[in-house]
């Protein structure tokens, strides 16, 4: 099987890392793992921070001309199927149900979602690109989808007998990883819990957990721990300020660092702590417990789709700074129970969420709606 893939988000190659580019890198293993050709149709960023109806038309525009370029590329040996990864209202996709259509193939999405961002005052600011991203992903002959939210708003939006399916998140937990050391700050005692933490430095919801985080510590000055933080971007200094009443001989600030750096970091941590507000997925906590590291996190939005409770980590619920607090404090105390979560953690993923399984999920239905569609 041939399949065009597309990220209107961010291109699985984009130069700058996230949870986006590492899920769109893993679908293409994981097509590629179950036997599929793929070809990356398009980098066309359709992602708009702002929604301003002239930055609508212009990228529209733009996307259209670009489907016609792709079509001019790929038609001579056109693929089975095009495959789009998470267009939303800030990234509508109109690439791909326009080559799909044109080459008469199967269009299928993979995490079509709705955000809830934008509703102020009864309004709705990104209405119109709602509406666009509706409209072309309402084409698709196949969803599938991470979250239960995304199905239900699926289902809502377009129907019960919309062509909707589950796919499990996953995550290449046998990737061969590059062999850098990590050196901890000399003075810092062996023996001595490492929390890891990491994620871009920006306004609104990353910037709000580094806050959780710092409150979530303040109780528990009187334990041993340090803390490494990674990232780095225009908040960095409210981010530093949060952290600036503590001992600063338990906090490196590591900056920002490279995928592989930052999984050298998790495999010397004791604990992987991000709260997790508002996260619609959070790969990093697969890449933590791939690395045998204890999460401590919230029970919002996707966490709990990626972190058992018990298992791989703590949950607590959202918005009780306590709570993670409290669990914080009793994996930092009880090296016993951190070596248990580390051990099932990595044992959870294998069996939950491992690339292998996934790829016989998506190919088996992938496959069954490119039959059903000639």
């Amino acid at each position: 099987m041939k399949v065009a893939f597309y990220a209107p988000v961010k291109p699985p190659d984009h130069h700058i890392p996230s949870g986006d580019r590492l899920i769109g890198q893993n679908l293409i293993k994981a097509l590629e793992t179950g036997g599929a050709s793929v070809e990356i149709a398009s980098r066309f960023i359709a992602y708009s921070k702002r929604e301003s109806n002239d930055i609508l038309i212009e990228k529209k525009r733009a996307a259209l001309d670009e489907a016609n370029n792709v079509l001019g590329r790929i038609s001579k040996d056109p693929p089975d199927l095009f495959l789009t990864y998470h267009p939303y209202c800030k990234a509508p996709d109109w690439i791909g149900p326009h080559v799909a259509s044109a080459l008469q193939i199967p269009y299928v999405t993979i995490e079509a979602a709705h955000t809830g961002q934008g509703f102020e005052n009864g309004g709705d600011r990104w209405k119109n690109w709602r509406h666009e991203a509706q409209t072309e992903f309402s084409k698709a002959d196949l969803h599938l989808c991470f979250k239960p939210t995304d199905k239900d708003y699926l289902l809502k939006a377009f129907g019960p007998q919309a062509p909707v399916d589950d796919l499990p998140i996953f995550i290449d937990a046998a990737e061969d990883k590059k062999d850098l050391s990590v050196c901890h700050p000399s003075h810092w005692r062996p023996n001595v819990p490492v929390i890891f933490t990491a994620a871009m430095m920006r306004p609104g919801k990353k910037t709000e957990n580094f806050r959780i985080i710092s409150q979530a510590l303040k109780p528990l000055q009187a334990l041993n721990w340090n803390l490494i933080v990674a990232g780095s971007g225009p908040e960095e200094e409210k981010v530093r300020e949060f952290f600036s009443k503590f001992s600063q001989d338990r906090i490196l600030f590591a900056g920002g660092l490279e995928h592989d750096e930052v999984l050298a970091h998790l495999s010397k941590a004791d604990v992987f702590f991000w709260p997790g507000l508002k996260e619609p997925i959070g790969m990093v906590y697969l890449e933590a417990q791939t690395q045998g590291v204890p999460v401590i996190a919230s029970k919002s939005m996707g966490v709990p789709l990626v972190v058992k409770h018990g298992i791989s980590g703590l949950l607590s619920p959202e918005g009780d700074t306590k709570a993670l607090s409290e669990n914080l404090a009793a994996l930092l105390s009880h090296p016993v129970l951190r070596r248990d979560l580390a051990k099932s953690a990595k044992d959870y993923v294998q069996t939950h969420h491992s690339l292998e399984a996934a790829s016989k999920v998506l190919m088996k239905k992938l496959r069954k709606v490119a039959a059903s569609h000639n």
